[in-house]
């Protein structure tokens, strides 16, 4: 009896064709198909060696110039009491943009600033102290008038010139002194002459009165005559040392007198010119507070609404002044410390800018200038990047810059082919071992 299992092996399931087909394959199968396989994995092999797969570190960036715009802040909490300049005004260096209200008038500080800039150190005794006497100058009066005090202190020294008359009546001593010394040495030489006139006469009468010719009398009255005469002239002499010690002692007190008055006069011109720099530093002090001033040329753009009276406070942004002068165009990226060991100066920048979509115009390119040795206190690194191509994308357009932009940046910190990312872990298993 046939079993359940020949009666399955003797079921014809196909055809004759399918028969054919299966137990003979076309013969061109098996001559090309592992050909193709073959040249199929050689164009892989190939293609993944061209093709490159690059390693990016995303950051955002800020595209600006050298000399990136000046963003002004208000240093006080205060109202606006005017605004000078429109919104797109073009402006120059030191031009007064706006005035914050302060308890001072601001066209008589604005006076005495011209004042004080128009006068140099040299020249400060010509300030005009009559004219600034009625200015509301607010906070700085207290400087105002320390000022004006020592100005009008040294003023009045000048013009008193109190050592004067010590310096005169010493002069006036002198000049008698002088005339006195002359006389008394006139008077010197006639006593020398008298003295030795005496002298003689003793010297004759000693010998006369050895021969005995004349009487011991007759000899002491020469002796007395002589000794008065020799007694005049010590007593010349001693007048003339007095006069002496009197002149140095005139030329001691006129010394003195022009010391003290030369002395006086640098210390009241050094506090002066002191509380003079001091005024000027409360000047600048109150014009950085309650005047916005622009530090360079370029045009105005405010960074919001403003109108007189409206009330500001300190560490709000005002306005931003774009330089006229933008120089070359250079990017600033802020990067986190992962993978930051990665980045080098010279590897490429890939910049889409948030002004600009990168669908439509295309993609900036950038180089890495340098990055910063340490991290800030949040851990970025700061990377300059420059643009050799300036703003001309990838799609050759050429994007127009007048502020600052925005946007993503992507640093190419490895730009690997398609094969070495498929062995990337052999090859640094291979590294490691080495």
């Amino acid at each position: 009896m046939e079993t359940k299992k020949d009666i399955l092996d003797n079921l014809e399931l196909w055809s004759e064709n399918v028969q054919d087909i299966l137990t003979q394959p076309p013969h061109w199968m098996i001559r090309w198909g592992n050909s193709v396989i073959f040249i199929i994995l050689i164009m892989i092999l190939v293609m993944s060696w061209f093709i490159k797969y690059p390693e990016f570190i995303p950051a955002p960036i800020i595209v600006t110039s050298q000399n990136p715009p000046e963003k002004i802040e208000a240093r006080i909490s205060s109202r606006i009491e005017k605004i000078l300049i429109k919104d797109h005004q073009s402006v120059k260096k030191n031009d007064v943009l706006m005035i914050l209200q302060s308890t001072a008038n601001y066209d008589d500080v604005l006076k005495l600033r011209t004042l004080m800039d128009s006068i140099t150190p040299s020249r400060l005794f010509s300030f005009p102290i009559n004219l600034t006497s009625n200015f509301r100058l607010g906070e700085l009066q207290s400087d105002y008038n320390n000022f004006a005090k020592a100005f009008q202190d040294e003023k009045l020294f000048s013009r008193l010139q109190p050592y004067s008359p010590d310096n005169l009546a010493a002069s006036e001593g002198l000049s008698e002194y002088s005339g006195r010394i002359a006389t008394l040495k006139q008077q010197l030489n006639l006593e020398n002459a008298k003295f030795d006139l005496s002298k003689k006469n003793f010297s004759r009468s000693q010998s006369l009165f050895d021969q005995g010719v004349i009487s011991k009398m007759e000899l002491e009255n020469e002796k007395i005559k002589y000794l008065q005469a020799e007694q005049n002239l010590k007593t010349i002499h001693i007048s003339l040392s007095q006069l002496q010690e009197g002149i140095s002692n005139l030329q001691k007190t006129k010394s003195s007198a022009n010391i003290n008055s030369e002395k006086d006069k640098i210390n009241y011109s050094s506090q002066t010119l002191q509380l003079f720099e001091q005024l000027r530093k409360s000047l600048k002090q109150w014009e950085q507070n309650y005047l916005v001033i622009s530090s360079t040329n370029g045009v105005t753009s405010f960074q919001q609404f403003f109108g007189e009276n409206q009330f500001v406070k300190s560490g709000d942004a005002i306005l931003t002044i774009l330089p006229t002068d933008k120089m070359a165009v250079v990017g600033r990226i802020q990067v986190p410390s992962t993978n930051s060991g990665k980045i080098i100066p010279g590897e490429k920048v890939l910049i889409k800018l948030d002004n600009y979509r990168y669908q439509e115009y295309g993609i900036v390119e950038g180089r890495v200038q340098n990055i910063s040795l340490s991290p800030d206190e949040k851990g970025n690194y700061y990377v300059d990047v420059i643009l050799p191509r300036g703003l001309k994308t990838s799609y050759n357009k050429n994007l127009s810059f007048d502020k600052e932009l925005k946007g993503n940046a992507e640093i190419v910190t490895e730009d690997l082919r398609l094969i070495e990312r498929f062995f990337y872990q052999i090859r640094k298993l291979l590294k490691f071992q080495s």
